[in-house]
């Protein structure tokens, strides 16, 4: 964020404190069992370890780094129902009802998607397909790009997440109908699957980081997830009683103090007005919502003689 903000609105000179909660991972060392670490995590800060994206799955590997000798529990654990998601995970890259527009041709037991002819079809992870994957740094028909090696799901997930972003989403009919023209009649694999896994805090995050050995929706595994040394921070199933080190999703305050110049279009308003400052704080607040990923503080930063604005008498002269 910029030191200093011009304002089109009132007039004069101030700083303001500009108070930003996030969140941080922060490893704890202790062993405890999954339920014992999900407990502390909840007394101490919000939960077990969530990631929405790779970005945060990045920002994880970057805290545990190699400070731990086996596993580490993060906030996953197996569920009783099983839900179908896309592989590609962002915030912001869907739209309302996007994760929903499944358009199915046929549908059973299996726990993986394949498409072809405008519909989606489940089959076996195991079988082998062409991937269609997407790269998220292109524009238009660049994004979209079909593989020329069969594979299983999870081997056409990873190649694609090496090589571009992830497995192709179906968001909505005009992706349906590029990924339909790129496969060329071919069944591709594009990023559906199900699974029972779920989140601590029950956020809504389809992000999976799994091992290679690791089977989309396993039978008779373990029930809860962690950071496994051996597989370089990617995810395995453990039982849930055995103890391991930690990682908990922490709050954290970040504080600056920003100066501002705020032009005037009212000359009968008084900035050093209590209500005048509320304002223009109310409606800094909303914007800066708009541009900054955080729940968002705002107060004035007063001088020694008690004001917040200092006018400034350039501003008054033509």
């Amino acid at each position: 964020m910029e030191d200093f903000k011009k304002l089109m609105i009132l007039t004069g000179l101030c700083s303001l404190c500009l108070c930003v909660h996030q969140h941080q991972y922060v490893l704890f060392h202790t062993p405890k069992t999954w339920s014992e670490a999900q407990s502390y995590c909840r007394e101490t800060c919000i939960d077990l370890a969530t990631m929405e994206d790779m970005d945060e799955m990045d920002r994880v590997l970057k805290t545990v780094a190699d400070n731990y000798s086996d596993a580490v529990w993060i906030g996953l654990r197996k569920g009783s129902k099983l839900v179908w998601h896309w592989s590609l995970t962002g915030k912001d890259f869907y739209k309302d009802g996007e994760k929903n527009n499944l358009k199915w041709g046929s549908i059973d037991a299996n726990n993986c998607g394949d498409f072809s002819d405008g519909k989606l079809s489940t089959i076996s992870c195991t079988y082998t397909r062409l991937p269609v994957c997407f790269d998220k740094t292109k524009q238009g028909e660049a994004q979209y790009i079909l593989g020329q090696q069969p594979m299983t799901w999870t081997a056409a997930r990873d190649f694609c997440r090496k090589s571009y972003t992830d497995l192709v989403s179906l968001r909505n009919d005009t992706e349906y109908q590029t990924v339909q023209d790129l496969a060329n009649g071919n069944k591709v694999y594009v990023g559906l699957f199900r699974d029972p896994w779920e989140w601590s805090d029950l956020t809504d995050s389809s992000l999976r980081y799994w091992r290679e050995s690791q089977g989309v929706n396993a039978v008779n595994k373990e029930y809860c997830v962690a950071l496994l040394k051996t597989d370089s921070g990617k995810w395995g199933d453990r039982k849930c009683t055995e103890v391991h080190p930690f990682l908990c999703k922490c709050r954290e305050t970040k504080l600056q103090v920003i100066k501002l110049r705020i032009r005037q279009q009212d000359s009968l308003l008084d900035l050093n007005d209590p209500a005048v400052q509320n304002s223009i704080l109310e409606q800094m607040k909303q914007k800066l919502s708009e541009n900054v990923n955080g729940v968002i503080g705002l107060q004035w930063k007063k001088h020694s003689d008690g004001r917040v604005f200092i006018v400034d008498a350039e501003e008054h002269n033509p």
